[in-house]
């Protein structure tokens, strides 16, 4: 990763190009991902049987997202603990990425968190769209942010890719300015072009929260991804 043009890219459009991780790296990562049992349980419309929900010891990956799929669950959130010593933490703490959160953000006292979700495909309620942030809108969480996206499955357009407005970090049409959710009609109305993020399993990029953006809804096969937040 080019530290420099990450800046450049991330000013400019509010995105930055994709790049790749070490095969062996994105393993250790989606092992991690899976391991955690930190469930965010309020945006999850089940029974919350926490036992249903947890990767058995034994189960690969394609049974497992099958078994959550079966039950009902479009998108299942983790949170990853990064005061644990760990590949994810060693990563984002490293030299490189730090020294890009503080060119990009202008400050050294910074703010990181991370989570891991699963997306499935299934027909869902509009209610549950909102709440998988499946509509289009943009973030507020912190004075200035952006996120690193880590996919680990491959996604394509049918994964339900992550998207986003270029451009929007900084300037918004005056009816996007609420910090609200918009159809895709909205955004297709006041902007000519959108960015779909097409990547394989171990891609990364990074994004403006306050851009627009949204994940779309997976249609024939499950996304498996994380969000590392820098503010």
């Amino acid at each position: 990763m080019n530290i420099k043009n990450i800046v450049e890219d991330l000013n400019l459009n509010g995105h930055s190009n994709i790049y790749k991780l070490d095969k062996d790296f994105k393993k250790d990562l989606l092992q991690l991902a899976l391991q955690s049992e930190n469930f965010d349980l309020n945006k999850i419309n089940h029974s919350k049987n926490i036992d249903q929900l947890k990767k058995g010891k034994n189960e690969d990956i394609e049974s497992y997202i099958l078994r959550l799929r079966n039950i009902g669950i479009s998108r299942l959130t983790t949170t990853i603990n990064l005061n644990e010593s760990n590949k994810l933490t060693e990563f984002i703490t490293a030299p490189e990425i730090l020294n890009l959160a503080i060119k990009y953000l202008n400050t050294n006292k910074i703010s990181i968190n991370a989570t891991f979700f699963i997306s499935n495909s299934l027909e869902i309620s509009e209610q549950e769209k909102y709440k998988n942030a499946q509509y289009f809108h943009w973030d507020n969480d912190f004075t200035n942010f952006f996120k690193m996206y880590i996919y680990l499955s491959d996604v394509d357009l049918d994964n339900g890719p992550h998207v986003f407005v270029p451009g929007t970090h900084k300037h918004k049409k005056f009816s996007n300015k609420l910090c609200r959710l918009y159809s895709d009609k909205d955004i297709t109305n006041n902007y000519s072009k959108v960015k779909k993020f097409i990547g394989s399993f171990g891609s990364v990029f990074f994004v403006d929260g306050y851009g627009i953006h949204k994940g779309e809804l997976p249609t024939k096969k499950y996304r498996l991804m994380m969000n590392i937040h820098f503010g």
